[in-house]
Formats: structure tokens, sequence, C-alpha cells
């Protein structure tokens, strides 16, 4: 069994891959958590992770209900398995209403305490990193990234490979 997958994207090729690739991870993170996910990308929003108008992913939270899981949804999830969160993103007006939103659920979650948010006038790197697989790559997690722009994401589930990016992401602060 491979532990790499590497996917070339756009709007007409493989739209949807980026997304699906997400929702494995994201399914896999809520089901086995993480001490820490670390959340890289200049610009974030807050896109649909789960589709689950039809109850497919009522298993992993069956409080969701029949409707868009959107990243803010999973995040909370997240942080509520007691896991931190360690999000850092570009110094951008366009990272604020999301801060602001993520902030204020975490907080009625009474989770703020999960999360750290660091922002940087210079931040370019875009990864996602769990216990169990590094996703980097050109795709910022906003709706442009995950369906319309030509990207390319890797994920890896080497677990060599996720502890010396671990090892990288404490050492660097990336």
């Amino acid at each position: 069994m491979s532990t790499f997958r590497r996917i070339f994207k756009s709007a007409t090729s493989a739209p949807e891959a980026a997304r699906e690739a997400l929702a494995a991870v994201f399914a896999q993170e809520l089901l086995a958590p993480s001490q820490t996910v670390h959340l890289l990308a200049p610009w974030i929003s807050n896109i649909v992770i789960f589709d689950n108008s039809m109850g497919s992913f009522d298993g992993i939270n069956p409080e969701w209900g029949r409707r868009e899981i959107r990243l803010i949804d999973v995040l909370v999830a997240i942080a509520a398995n007691d896991t931190a969160l360690d999000i850092r993103v570009r110094q951008e007006s366009h990272n604020k209403p999301f801060h602001r939103r993520l902030f204020n659920v975490l907080s009625d979650a009474g989770l703020q305490d999960k999360c750290t948010w660091n922002e940087s006038e210079t931040l370019h790197t875009k990864s996602l990193l769990t216990d169990h697989v590094l996703i980097s790559g050109s795709m910022n997690f906003t709706e442009r990234g995950i369906s319309l722009n030509e990207e390319v994401i890797t994920i890896d589930f080497d677990p060599q490979h996720v502890a010396q990016a671990k090892m990288e992401f404490l050492d660097h602060g990336i």
C-alpha cells in the first residue's frame, strides 16, 4: 500500500479530488485524534469539508445534521476531542472573518484555549499536519484553492515523513 499521493487539479481536471482528500484526512482526524493539528495557509476561508446532506458523515458527528459541514465546524469538533489547533495565516484582511467566526464558535463551546492563531506577513507555506498525515502543496484553504485554481497537493502518510515535518514545524515555527 502506498503512503503517498500527489494530486494535480484544476477546475476542469479532478476538481473534487482536493476536497475528497481533505474530507478523508479530517474524518481520520476525528476518529483517531492527534495531539496537535497544524494548519498553515496564507489565506483561509470557511470551506465545505463534508457534504452531509445525505447523512453520510452522521457516524462521525450525529449533531451536525444534514447539511454542508464547513472547516470551522470540523476544527471545533477536533478541538472538542482535546486536540490543540495551531493555525498560522498571512496577515491579511481576507482571514479576519474566519478568525472572528472560529474564535466565537470555540468560545461558545468553551474551547478557545485549544487554538493558537498566529499571523505572519511573509507566510507562504500551505500545509495540514496531524499525527498521521502531512498535506502540503500550493493550495490555500479557500474555495478558489480547493476547487478552481490549478494546484498540486501532496498527501503523505509515511510516519517518518510526518515525524520529520513535526520536528521542522517545532524547530522553525513553520
